[in-house]
């Protein structure tokens, strides 16, 4: 059964990053209403059963009944485990090549990996990325498309499509349907997709933007990674640190960037999201006002 129906679309240790110095609390803006508010990260980019796959039971008495799981969030808390020391390094990293100069510590490859992974499994675990991508609720047809041409196969009789749309039944399979291909792409729970994302990577490197957190800061958005210039994604790690991808594989870049690269890639991220979070609600503020 499913053990909870909050699933966060931005893990909690990433939300972590950009709180300030008094505990477990960020600012998030709310696009629609041009509100900030002050909460907890546990209660930040959370999506109701966002993560649930939905099953059926048969029963000896010829009933069925819906059966619900969290295959897919218990693979997303294992990645999560591994993503969270990953990020936690690189940002220390960051900032020990930012402060005292270019003789940090290197990063482990392993450490590369998991961050370039990051960036991809963020990209498919929100709903507005989802979206985005193509996944979107009203697959009717589609999934008729597809009962249709099965049930030629085996010689199998259907109602018309009319009947089937009118049925609640029918409908409530769809969902269904929606529901699992969205949480499977979330955990990313498909071996195809897995091999995809590996070719995907494998020509990539990975790049590291790091600013001055005294004049400027990265914010986050509920859409997940911030798309810049149409196939320029990054994704922040802190306030102060963000990563994206190089055209170099296996090869670590990083430079220090400019207060316009950062408004530029908040005001990107504010664009195709309906809330966005920081450390500091000036800032939250400041980037909903340019709505106006």
């Amino acid at each position: 059964m499913a053990r909870s129906k909050r699933h966060h679309e931005v893990p909690i240790w990433l939300s972590q990053h950009f709180c300030g110095d008094d505990g477990d609390m960020i600012y998030m803006g709310f696009k629609d209403t041009r509100e900030v508010k002050r909460i907890s990260v546990k209660d930040a980019f959370v999506r109701k059963n966002a993560n649930t796959r939905i099953g059926y039971q048969n029963h000896q008495d010829g009933t069925i009944q819906q059966v619900k799981s969290d295959l897919d969030e218990r693979i997303l808390e294992k990645f999560d485990g591994q993503a969270s020391n990953a990020s936690r390094e690189l940002i220390e990293f960051a900032r020990h090549w930012r402060d005292k100069g270019p003789f940090a510590p290197g990063l482990s490859q392993q450490t590369v990996d998991l961050c370039k992974q990051l960036i991809v499994a963020q990209a498919r675990r929100t709903r507005a990325s989802q979206d985005r991508l193509g996944l979107s609720e009203e697959k009717h047809e589609l999934y008729l498309d597809l009962y249709f041409k099965r049930a030629k196969e085996i010689g199998q009789w259907l109602p018309s499509r009319e009947v089937l749309l009118e049925d609640p039944r029918v409908i409530e399979v769809f969902n269904a349907i929606s529901q699992n291909t969205r949480a499977g792409m979330s955990s990313g729970n498909h071996p195809i997709l897995a091999d995809k994302e590996e070719q995907f990577l494998a020509p990539l490197g990975l790049f590291i933007s790091v600013v001055d957190p005294a004049t400027t800061e990265f914010i986050i958005g509920s859409h997940g990674i911030t798309v810049m210039q149409e196939r320029n994604a990054w994704l922040p790690l802190a306030p102060d640190v963000a990563i994206s991808f190089s055209d170099k594989p296996d090869s670590i870049g990083i430079g220090v960037y400019e207060n316009e690269f950062v408004e530029h890639h908040n005001r990107a991220a504010l664009s195709i999201s309906a809330r966005v979070a920081g450390r500091s609600k000036e800032t939250i503020v400041e980037l909903l006002a340019t709505l106006d």
